[in-house]
């Protein structure tokens, strides 16, 4: 089936997961404990039960009307030696508990230490809570993390689906989406002794069709598990999206991969798109190298690359060296590159240090790249660990400077300060890694801290090519919404960033509504400089408030100026049409000769 979920159950791929565990918890109590001990039998309850009444006595506090809880016995029934024995001792129990005393042992359960023994005594109390208040054990569910909630849901719902099947469906109609589809499923999975159309009619009411055909779905594979093809084919041919069946899926994929071997592969990435990746790996895993053999024979070459990449790069998760060595022995030799390359770019984030150390092994032209993304997830954790780092990878690149490059940027969003003081202590004044670096870590430096970062900007010496550091400065001040600032800063640009940081200021000025003042810094500058400055700004304002340009149009210092506005306006009106055709005429009687015969030949200004 397609395999894009409908809006309507967008919820139900969000729950799939939990929903399992929590009806194998829950049902772990309703029906395997039950089977534990024959009621007329002295159990482990028993002692419990006196151990519990002989301290009260002890303590002048035993009422036989009352039956105290004493949160210490949670300590004795963990200290049984399986999960099995303690589900057996609680439930036994909490079985001959009223409604109070259940209250009590949920609010003692809240202080058992551990989450797993935590998460069994309370999905054993809501179970036989469930069973007397269900409404109150349904109240409860909302006391705990969001990451046990479903699994709590489902023990109620299960429970109360049997005892009060019609209060249960109305409970859960009044849930949200997402919890309203877990209890339908708990409904739905308890009450398998309904007819079909009873249990349609439940789906149908708590707005959950899709969940009943699923369950329909499952069943129906589960039967012909002997045969996965079958339950495979079932699956694709239901009326359930395929994505919500991820679980069921795997399930065949492996029971498949038992009888047949790794042919699966090649139906799950045919079939399931969407799901291949994890598929693919949960199935290869089993047997890594036994998954990259099986892809040789694969005929069709993108289905080949994709499987065999999958399977190396789960391969080089636990054993690099040996995915390495296995991809280099693939036909052809172009595979066998394209595989390397793809264990090489997994290895270099998921163990850094051990790529490092084995750079050698790496073909020469992968080298560089892939020790950059090394020193990247290094530097992430400590930039001087891998700053000391690089001097023992010189041999096998040559050129480190790139990878230095890649660690000061990365150091720059962590302590951008602490950076730019280690490059200017480590590197000279006149050396142009200094300024590569430095440049590295201005911007995220100017979000931090701008008036320092500044400060060093135009302490450096001047570059003779390139834009200098107090321009990246200004740029992200202006990013920044900082325009004051901004202007306050622009008088002590360097003159070779002037006019690319007045553009920038002005045009941020524009954006703030400051139309005339942007205007104004326009005067600054000289003949040209003056012409490219009006250029930008003024196509800013064109494009950002077209009608505010054509009102001052008339005041602008100049007619050249009042030239370039012009063109702006022509030009962007042809695209976003603001301005009427009349106020287009009285806009064009601005336009020089000069500019209408540098610009007339485009045909912007007056061509069709």
């Amino acid at each position: 089936m397609s395999a894009q979920p409908s809006t309507k159950f967008k919820q139900i791929s969000l729950v799939g997961i939990s929903l399992g565990s929590g009806l194998v918890l829950g049902m772990l109590a309703v029906v395997a404990i039950q089977n534990f001990n024959p009621p007329n039998n002295r159990t482990d309850y028993d002692f419990i039960q006196s151990d519990l009444q002989q301290d009260s006595i002890k303590n002048g506090d035993y009422d036989s009307s009352d039956n105290p809880v004493v949160v210490e016995k949670f300590e004795g029934i963990f200290k049984q030696r399986s999960t099995a024995e303690q589900y057996k001792v609680l439930y036994n129990t909490l079985s001959q508990s009223n409604e109070q005393e259940l209250k009590e042992w949920w609010k003692q359960s809240k202080n058992v230490e551990r989450a797993s023994h935590r998460n069994i005594a309370q999905h054993v109390i809501l179970h036989n809570l469930t069973a007397i208040n269900p409404q109150q054990a349904l109240r409860y569910v909302d006391e705990v993390s969001i990451f046990q909630s479903n699994a709590l849901l489902t023990t109620v719902f299960s429970e109360w689906a049997v005892s009060h099947l019609e209060d249960a469906v109305k409970a859960a109609a009044s849930l949200v989406d997402s919890r309203r589809i877990v209890a339908l499923q708990a409904i739905l999975e308890s009450r398998d002794d309904l007819s079909a159309s009873e249990l349609r009619s439940i789906a149908m009411e708590l707005e959950g069709e899709e969940i009943l055909l699923k369950l329909t779905s499952d069943q129906l594979a589960a039967q012909s598990i002997e045969e996965p093809a079958k339950s495979w084919n079932i699956m694709l041919d239901d009326d359930v999206d395929n994505s919500l069946q991820k679980e069921s899926f795997a399930k065949i994929a492996e029971a498949w991969r038992e009888k047949d071997g790794f042919a699966v592969l090649s139906h799950i990435y045919t079939d399931l798109p969407n799901m291949r990746f994890e598929l693919v790996r949960a199935i290869a895993r089993v047997d890594l190298a036994g998954a990259l053999d099986f892809t040789r024979t694969i005929l069709d070459e993108n289905e080949q690359k994709y499987i065999a990449m999958v399977i190396v790069n789960e391969w080089t998760r636990t054993d690099a060296q040996a995915a390495l060595a296995a991809a280099l022995t693939y036909t052809p030799a172009s595979m066998a590159s394209y595989l390397e390359n793809s264990v090489a770019s997994t290895w270099s984030y998921t163990n850094p240090n051990e790529l490092i150390e084995n750079i050698g092994s790496i073909s020469e032209e992968l080298r560089l790249g892939k020790l950059e993304s090394a020193f990247w997830q290094i530097a992430r954790k400590n930039p001087m660990e891998a700053i000391a780092k690089v001097n023992s990878v010189e041999s096998y690149v040559g050129n480190t400077s790139s990878i230095l490059d890649t660690i000061v940027f990365q150091w720059s969003y962590q302590e951008p300060a602490v950076a730019a003081e280690w490059v200017i202590k480590n590197f000279a004044k006149d050396d142009p890694q200094r300024h590569d670096l430095l440049e590295n870590i201005m911007p995220r430096w100017a979000r931090q801290d701008p008036v320092q970062a500044f400060e060093l900007a135009i302490a450096q010496p001047a570059r003779s090519e390139g834009i200098e550091l107090d321009y990246w400065v200004i740029d992200e001040i202006t990013s920044d919404g900082d325009v004051e600032l901004a202007k306050k800063l622009l008088p002590r640009v360097k003159e070779k960033t002037r006019l690319h940081a007045y553009i920038k200021v002005g045009a941020a000025m524009i954006a703030e509504s400051q139309t005339e003042e942007a205007l104004e810094l326009g005067k600054d500058f000289e003949d040209d400089q003056r012409r490219q400055y009006y250029q930008r700004v003024l196509n800013d304002l064109a494009r950002n408030n077209p009608k505010n340009l054509f009102e001052t149009l008339e005041s602008l210092p100049s007619s050249s100026v009042q030239s370039l506005a012009a063109i702006q306006l022509v030009r962007v009106n042809r695209y976003q049409p603001l301005l009427t055709d009349e106020q287009i005429e009285r806009v064009r009687v601005y336009i020089n000769p000069e500019d209408e015969a540098s610009d007339g030949s485009s045909g912007i200004l007056f061509g069709n």
